[in-house]
């Protein structure tokens, strides 16, 4: 197997990490992330369970795939919005390893996702089949690139696939498993992305691999992982090796980077996003509520000002004028 040269030891939470790599010289491009611990730390702060539970796994670790493609500063945000209970999943992650989100609809009463023994755990039922994925991408520049396609399955990493393919016309083979203990508790997650490189040679590799995935090589690997005796989570590259080492061949590591949950929300940012309401509708909640809460969507915590705090928004936005009337 091989090893990255000249990279630090990945850390962060729990040991979960991206890591980069290629195939037969630059034929095709190949990225593995593990999430277990990101995800458990979305999943309690959503107080998720069932199938909100699994597309917080599955939805960052497609969300992280998707931000390691371009340059270090890129920042993804991906929305993948359905018809179904669960209304949808948006994801912001960065190719510096963090990535944070949320569940439209994490309350949605709908049980454990359908699953069984020779199956990964299914979201088409929850999330839908009629929507859209979104993903914007942010390479710090003044415009950002946007980009859509059709929802097709429902089950996020299969449309995420399907995104790169028809949207950015990357021939991509992209899978992103979760394995689940008989309670519900996320016991592994990861995910790895084969993309054929310019030249033509890489679309063998991608077919090969999209085959192994399908018929479900990552989880099969992350399973035997966590029934083993140490029933610890396999690292990036060894899941590449165990899932698609026999249909790569010899594989050369370009860089790993360790992977964690990360929100950049703070006080002042809610109160910036309370300003954005308008001296107007700022005076109405200090006479009506004398209070606000704002609570961000991506780590669910909570913001309290009082209407002197309000006021002093408002005092600002208009300079002094007076008690709201």
């Amino acid at each position: 197997m091989a090893t990255p040269e000249g990279t630090d030891e990945a850390t962060g939470d729990g040991g979960d990490e991206i890591v980069r790599c290629t195939v037969d010289h630059g034929a095709a491009r190949v990225v593995a992330v593990t999430t277990t611990n990101v995800a458990r730390e979305a999943i309690r702060r959503h107080a998720a369970t069932g199938a909100s539970a699994v597309a917080l796994a599955r939805g960052l670790t497609s969300g992280l795939l998707l931000a390691t493609l371009t340059k270090d500063q890129e920042r993804v945000t991906l929305q993948v919005i359905g018809d179904g209970p669960l209304g949808g999943v948006t994801v912001d992650a960065t190719a510096e390893g963090t990535a944070r989100a949320y569940v439209k609809n994490v309350a949605a009463h709908l049980g454990a996702p359908a699953m069984s023994p020779s199956r990964r755990p299914s979201l088409a039922h929850a999330l839908g089949r009629d929507g859209l994925v979104s993903v914007v991408r942010d390479l710090g520049l003044r415009e950002s690139f946007r980009g859509q396609t059709s929802l097709a399955s429902g089950e996020i990493d299969e449309d995420c696939e399907r995104y790169l393919t028809e949207s950015e016309q990357i021939d991509s083979a992209l899978r992103c498993d979760t394995v689940l203990a008989p309670d519900g508790r996320v016991l592994a997650a990861a995910g790895i992305l084969v993309q054929a490189l310019p030249g033509g040679r890489g679309a063998a590799f991608v077919h090969a691999a999209r085959e192994r995935l399908v018929a479900g090589a990552l989880c099969d690997a992350l399973a035997a992982a966590v029934a083993s005796p140490a029933r610890t989570p396999p690292d990036a590259g060894t899941l590449i090796e165990e899932a698609l080492g026999d249909v790569l061949g010899a594989w050369h590591a370009l860089d790993a980077r360790p992977v964690r949950f990360h929100c950049p929300c703070s006080r002042e940012r809610a109160g910036a996003s309370l300003a954005l309401l308008g001296a107007a509708e700022l005076a109405t909640m200090i006479l009506e509520d004398g209070q606000a809460e704002v609570i961000c969507n991506f780590c669910s915590a909570h913001h309290d000002f009082t209407g002197a705090e309000l006021e002093l928004i408002r005092r600002e936005l208009q300079g002094f004028a007076g008690p709201p009337s």
